[in-house]
């Protein structure tokens, strides 16, 4: 258990170090709680056992104090409570400021070698209690600020590439101001020679794609200084920049071909959570697209992107327990995809609890979840009758693109 634990802390500790803020603090999103639970799901593990476990004794919580915050807080296991996420918080980020205070120096050699990627749990989760603290206090400051576009403006003119970028953001989307493509790439432009990857990339996908505008302003087509800046934007960390990389040198955009080197830098994003390339990874080691095919670490890469909420990934994790014999955890999946109203799934569990597979028999189960399906028509599926179904008639589900589902 404990091992799954610290696979958790490490996961999650991948999240915070590479996520956009909107990701995090986006309360629609919910990113990190939709994690928490995939995962918990995923392991068959119960939240309230979790809970118990973690919380058992003080060096639990000690050793797990971003967990049991972060439980308490969105009442993971248990019923929310805010006070005593705020009390674990704040009583962690003091220990940890305290045992800082009484570390011996460390050698010059020693601080010139610091590293943002770790791999002790212990300081892991001193690292995710901190910020969750954050979070936790200055949630509404944070997404304050980031919204508030005299403050950006401010410390735009003032040099800070990071509101220079949303300053940006601003002009092109007519956010809070008016609408401006001219002042907007000029915006981008600057917070780009400040070092601000994300307006790189920005910049490289407007010279990738060249874009007039309804003001008459314009820019240039050019897609080998699009390709360079995206470039720049990936080696300097960017994961959505690595993504693209991947996606031209698979379909030969401003490069030739090149699947391998597609996979590598498919696979920089994955390990830096991109799901989607973590899903194009597993399919590459599925499919031994220039790797060695590895049935293991496709289920791996697979297994990754299903629990970080990638629709696709969840189908073909469900897809593989059925295949594997494991009916029990191929409709669990099923029914979680089936409750965000993806039709294949739909269908798939309303036949699991026709033919009782990784459930019981529940033929009023079966109809109710079969009678969903039939909304389907609009979108042109394949019907039978309520009659037909029940009887045993068949449709291939897997004929259903996994993307479609009803409004």
């Amino acid at each position: 258990m404990s091992k799954l634990f610290k696979e958790l802390l490490q996961e999650l500790y991948i999240i915070l170090l590479n996520a956009e803020v909107e990701e995090i603090c986006d309360s629609k999103k919910d990113k990190l709680n939709e994690f928490i639970n995939n995962f918990l799901f995923e392991y068959d593990l119960d939240p309230k056992n979790v809970f118990e476990i973690i919380t058992s004794n003080s060096q639990n919580i000690y050793y797990y104090s971003s967990l049991v915050g972060f439980f308490y807080q969105n009442g993971i296991g248990c019923n929310v409570d805010e006070i005593k996420a705020y009390e674990i918080f704040s009583n962690a980020v003091k220990n940890n400021n305290q045992r800082s205070k009484s570390k011996s120096k460390s050698t010059d050699q020693e601080n010139d070698s610091i590293s943002f990627y770790c791999n002790d749990n212990n300081n892991i989760n001193e690292i995710i209690v901190q910020y969750f603290y954050s979070l936790f206090l200055y949630k509404d400051i944070i997404l304050f600020r980031k919204d508030n576009y005299k403050l950006h403006k401010r410390n735009a003119e003032n040099g800070d590439p990071v509101s220079q970028y949303y300053i940006g953001i601003c002009c092109h989307y007519g956010k809070n101001i008016d609408g401006d493509y001219e002042k907007s790439f000029e915006w981008y432009l600057k917070s780009s020679e400040g070092g601000n990857i994300k307006a790189t990339y920005v910049l490289g996908l407007r010279y990738m794609l060249g874009l007039r505008y309804q003001n008459g302003y314009y820019i240039m087509k050019d897609e080998e200084k699009g390709f360079e800046l995206i470039l720049e934007s990936a080696e300097g960390g960017h994961k959505y920049a690595s993504h693209k990389l991947g996606e031209f040198y698979e379909n030969g955009i401003c490069v030739l071909k090149d699947k391998k080197k597609a996979f590598d830098w498919y696979l920089k994003a994955a390990n830096k959570g991109d799901s989607h390339c973590q899903y194009l990874i597993s399919n590459y080691y599925y499919e031994g697209i220039y790797v060695l095919k590895n049935e293991k670490k496709g289920f791996y890469w697979n297994r990754k992107a299903a629990i970080n909420g990638h629709y696709d990934s969840q189908h073909k994790l469900a897809e593989y327990y059925f295949n594997n014999k494991n009916e029990k955890k191929a409709f669990k999946w099923y029914l979680k995809l089936a409750n965000k109203n993806f039709i294949r799934a739909i269908y798939l569990v309303a036949k699991y609890y026709r033919d009782g597979n990784g459930t019981d028999k529940n033929l009023i189960e079966a109809s109710k979840w079969f009678s969903k399906y039939e909304l389907s028509k609009i979108y042109g599926c394949k019907l039978i009758t309520l009659n037909n179904f029940l009887e045993g008639l068949d449709i291939n589900a897997f004929e259903i693109e996994t993307y479609k589902h009803l409004p």
